[in-house]
């Protein structure tokens, strides 16, 4: 029996949400065969390769579907979108998807996002300072602006559109909000104290705003005063009071308190954000436990790839384009050098695509080499039968003195980094990643368990729980990729 288009079109939607994209991809295909060409089923097969990384073949579709249906709104969205994650000029495409749907806020972040690419960012900041003063209530036009600052270095421009919006709603509740949570991502404790103390006398004792002051005091390291807001706030209801909680009881040395709070979210969703204080907390009290969690043989495994890459020299010439436009995050670990924009894995350029696939492979050979599968493990839980997927993908490059302060990455299963160009004389630990170790601002004072020197064409996975960072170096470049694997999708 032949599916009809609103069956395809759930089964396709169904496949993004359980990782069966291959499968429906097939289905559609074989309909469009038989049927013949249909503007909505064309972007649907689209989107389900564009899921697995074939965006040529998804361009060719959506480019077919905006000629059977140049009026569609979310074609044409969809159409700038893989375009601009290809690493194709995409602001022509952009600027048609917003005139289709001028009061979209999705179509005019792709043409601010276009207009970065093409290094017009100074156009794209004005267009949105100009979106943001029209449409006052437009919560991701603040955080991309903050963004986009940074990225142009102009960083004391990334809350001003946000700070006047609030002199002009001081009851606007959930703009301070945002504007707390937005200068804690920058580091900004001192100015969030402020806010939040200012916030509490016209709002009241409202959670949120508590929260955000213990945290800020916290960081600022009044931890005294902090423990009283903390105490203010009851038991943790979401994962980010937990963490910002558990944070401060590692801080004022509680360790055995921060896993009481921490043990009702190892079996959440958002455990992936406790497990790297978990893993503080055992190994500041000498629990064997740290080692089960971080330390198995296999759960960091060094590849090196030289010879298996057959042109470093142009892949760092490509990356060194790319970063030509790039900028520094304001809320990344990075300090001393760029960082890409958008998932550097979805651009078609042969070196990209090379060094993916490449790195595809070792990433499937890490996972079948991985200890025994174990149910309570955030890494060995996990099936390991699926194609591998990136969560997120980059590059960074670093000049002098450059380094990467001490994080981890909520966001992956495992996380990697390739050295695409080392400087050419590196004193002892200069450059190197640093594995283990913790966060200079907790006053843990652990010390890493592992160093991996940087040698160009060199793979180094590990767990995306695991606190890392690297060495400053005196000069020269260091430039990498980077990029965190996709939690295989489990049915619940």
């Amino acid at each position: 029996m032949t599916l009809t288009i609103a069956e395809l079109e759930d089964l396709a939607e169904e496949a993004l949400r359980n990782e069966t994209e291959a499968e429906a991809e097939v289905v559609l295909k074989t309909w469009l065969e038989t049927q013949g060409p249909q503007a909505q089923i064309l972007h649907w097969r689209a989107l389900l390769l564009r899921a697995l990384d074939r965006r040529v073949e998804a361009l060719a579709l959506l480019d077919q579907a905006g000629t059977l249906d140049p009026a569609s709104p979310s074609i044409a969205r969809s159409r700038a979108q893989v375009a601009l994650e290809a690493g194709l000029p995409a602001a022509a495409l952009a600027e048609s998807a917003l005139q289709l749907a001028p009061t979209s806020s999705e179509a005019r972040l792709g043409l601010i996002s276009a207009y970065y690419a093409e290094g017009r960012g100074a156009m794209a900041l004005e267009l949105l300072a100009g979106a943001l003063a029209g449409n006052p209530g437009w919560q991701d036009g603040y955080r991309q602006h903050a963004q986009l600052s940074a990225l142009l270095g102009q960083s004391e421009l990334g809350l001003l559109p946000l700070t006047r919006t609030i002199e002009r709603f001081p009851d606007a509740l959930e703009m301070q909000l945002q504007a707390l949570d937005m200068l804690m991502a920058k580091g900004d404790h001192a100015a969030a104290a402020q806010l939040a103390e200012q916030a509490l006398r016209r709002f009241g004792e409202h959670p949120p705003l508590l929260i955000d002051r213990a945290t800020a005091l916290d960081e600022l390291g009044q931890a005294d005063q902090a423990a009283a807001v903390f105490g203010q706030c009851g038991e943790p209801g979401d994962a980010a009071h937990a963490c910002r909680l558990i944070r401060h009881l590692l801080r004022r040395g509680d360790p055995h308190e921060a896993l009481r709070t921490a043990e009702p979210w190892l079996a959440s969703n958002a455990a992936t954000q406790i497990w790297p204080y978990v893993a503080l907390a055992w190994r500041t009290l000498g629990d064997k436990q740290a080692d089960w969690l971080e330390r198995q043989q296999g759960l960091v495994q060094v590849y090196d790839l030289a010879e298996q890459t057959s042109d470093l020299t142009g892949l760092a010439e490509r990356l060194r384009l790319i970063h030509a436009r790039s900028g520094q995050f304001a809320d990344q670990s990075v300090k001393g050098g760029t960082q890409t924009d958008g998932p550097l894995f979805a651009r078609i350029e042969p070196e990209i695509v090379a060094i993916r696939q490449l790195i595809a492979d070792s990433l499937a050979k890490h996972l079948a080499g991985l200890p025994t599968h174990d149910p309570f493990h955030p890494q060995l839980a996990p099936r390991r039968d699926r194609p591998v997927r990136f969560a997120g993908s980059w590059s960074v490059r670093l000049e002098g003195q450059g380094f990467h302060r001490v994080h981890h990455h909520p966001q992956g299963w495992f996380s990697a980094v390739f050295y695409v160009a080392v400087p050419d004389s590196l004193e002892q630990r200069e450059g190197q990643l640093v594995l283990g170790g913790s966060p200079q601002e907790l006053g843990l004072d652990l010390e890493p368990f592992q160093y991996v020197e940087p040698r160009a064409g060199r793979l180094v996975i590990f767990p995306s729980t695991l606190w890392h960072a690297t060495e400053p170096f005196r000069s020269g470049e260091r430039m990498t990729i980077s990029f965190d694997l996709a939690r295989p999708f489990e049915e619940s």
